[in-house]
Order: structure tokens, then C-alpha cells, then sequence
């Protein structure tokens, strides 16, 4: 496997580079607070978690081990801190999937009224379908197509194995195609 920006970061960071710490922040910050939001409607424990696992992870630099991954190892770090925290208030929400939005240029004014609106439609549909899925498969799908984590990356992160989570996420596509088939606007 081809070292990575990122990879060479948490090696500079392990041997005491703020810079290289600053830079792999700035880089997984974002995927990790949309990660957390779908564990928890929490913003604020979010946040606190992760600034408490990067503190820790600057602390303890010198101990962790050289990861090939370094968002894969975040991601997992967070999933735990944040079901730790959880477990200390005896509660999980689910929260809701914040889609990225992306208009298809048009040249026309009434086709591109009609393409956003349609898209719009879709974009509802897709999120209501989404948060009516079981937590687990929410989470499967987001790692799998939000945050492009491998397969394996994701049984190990949810602590199943393959099978299950390409079972998992081929049973939330399921659904999530019969249900769009049901509810997507008809043009």
C-alpha cells in the first residue's frame, strides 16, 4: 500500500510534529464531526469528544502505532469515545444525514427550475428513507458511501464480521431502493 499525505503526517506527528498534528486535525475534523452526528444529535458531546481524543492522541503520541489509515483509525476512536459517553447518559439518538448538495448545469431556466426541484424532491426522499432505516444500517451506509471506508474497515470500526456488514448494507439498499421506487416523484 502507497503511503498517503495523511500517513506521513501520523508518522510526523508520532515523533512530536505540531504541524503535522495541526494538518491531520484540519483534515479529519469535519468527516469526524458528520460521523458523530450520526451516532448522536449531540453537536456539543461531538465536539468535546473530539477535542478530548485528539488532546489524548497528542499525549499518548508516542505510544500509538503507525496506522495505514488514518481517518479509519479516527473514525473508530470517536465511534468508541462517543458510545462511552453515551453509556454515562443512558441515551442514543439517531441523527439525521446532511447530504451535499450538487446542481446539474442547464442551460434552459424552466429545465433547471424543474431539475432543482426534482432534485430537491429526491433529496427529501432519500433523507426520510435513510433516517427510517435501523441505526446500524444508517451508520453501515454512511462509513461505506459518505466516508468511502472499505468493507473490511467497517466490520472491524462496527465490530462484525464481512459478511455481515456487505449483508447490512446490501439489506439497507434494499430498502432504500424499494422505498425510493415507491416515494420518488414521477415526472
Amino acid at each position: 500500500m502507497r503511503a498517503t499525505y495523511h500517513d506521513m503526517d501520523w508518522i510526523r506527528m508520532k515523533s512530536g510534529d505540531l504541524a503535522a498534528f495541526e494538518r491531520l486535525y484540519r483534515a479529519h475534523v469535519q468527516p469526524m464531526m458528520r460521523y458523530g452526528l450520526k451516532i448522536t444529535d449531540d453537536p456539543a458531546l461531538v465536539q468535546d469528544c473530539i477535542q478530548d481524543l485528539f488532546e489524548e492522541i497528542w499525549n499518548t503520541r508516542q505510544q500509538l502505532s503507525d496506522t495505514p489509515y488514518p481517518k479509519f483509525y479516527l473514525l473508530r476512536a470517536l465511534r468508541n469515545k462517543l458510545s462511552k459517553a453515551l453509556s454515562k447518559q443512558s441515551f442514543v439518538s439517531n441523527g439525521e444525514m446532511s447530504l451535499a448538495s450538487g446542481d446539474q448545469p442547464v442551460e434552459y431556466v424552466e429545465l433547471e427550475i424543474v431539475a432543482r426541484e426534482t432534485e430537491t424532491q429526491n433529496r427529501e426522499t432519500l433523507r426520510n428513507l435513510l433516517d427510517g432505516l435501523p441505526r446500524r444500517q444508517q451508520e453501515a451506509i454512511h462509513l461505506r458511501f459518505y466516508d468511502n471506508i472499505p468493507y473490511e474497515n467497517i466490520a472491524e470500526m462496527m465490530d462484525m464480521n464481512y459478511q455481515s456488514v456487505l449483508n447490512l448494507v446490501q439489506r439497507a439498499l434494499k430498502a432504500l431502493r424499494k422505498g425510493f421506487s415507491v416515494k420518488a416523484p414521477r415526472q
